[in-house]
């Protein structure tokens, strides 16, 4: 009798696993980010640009958090150095004293809102302007001969 039970039980369990609810897992896109009070480097999800609050506070009249571009040269390997190229926030974000001179966002052009600038500046800069340009092509110049310039989001690592 016990042993026709256990036999009778095995499809009922073996159903009941099958058609249990499943969780998926959700993976949200992540983004590096840059503390400008601490100088530190940190993950937190992509959906802003930024600024965003970190706990050392504010940074000369925003949040201290700024999105940081991070690359390396060549392709990336555990003990590979990675590096922030600039770090990158919306114009209307900046205070007014911070924003640079002269520059006007078109709305209407996807990006032309940003700002970057490298780690060590103080200023912020049209990445479109003359110093921009400079911060970007500096990125490949430093570029070792026979290695590429390689972007490194998040995950990658």
């Amino acid at each position: 009798m016990a042993f026709a039970l256990a036999l009778l039980m095995v499809p009922v369990v073996f159903v009941m696993l099958w058609f249990r609810p499943r969780h998926e897992i959700q993976l949200r896109p992540m983004a590096y980010f840059y503390d400008l009070n601490t100088d530190e480097l940190f993950v937190a999800p992509s959906g802003t640009l930024g600024p965003i609050e970190t706990g050392s506070g504010q940074h000369k009249g925003m949040a201290a958090g700024v999105r940081a571009h991070v690359f390396c040269y060549g392709p990336y390997v555990e003990g590979t150095e990675k590096f922030i190229g600039y770090l990158e926030v919306p114009f209307d974000a900046l205070p007014e004293n911070q924003r640079p001179p002269g520059m006007k966002p078109d709305p209407e052009v996807e990006g032309d809102d940003l700002v970057i600038r490298r780690p060590g500046d103080q200023r912020w800069y049209d990445p479109n302007g003359p110093e921009g340009i400079l911060i970007i092509r500096g990125l490949r110049e430093r570029c070792p001969e026979g290695k590429s310039l390689n972007y490194l989001p998040p995950l990658a690592q």
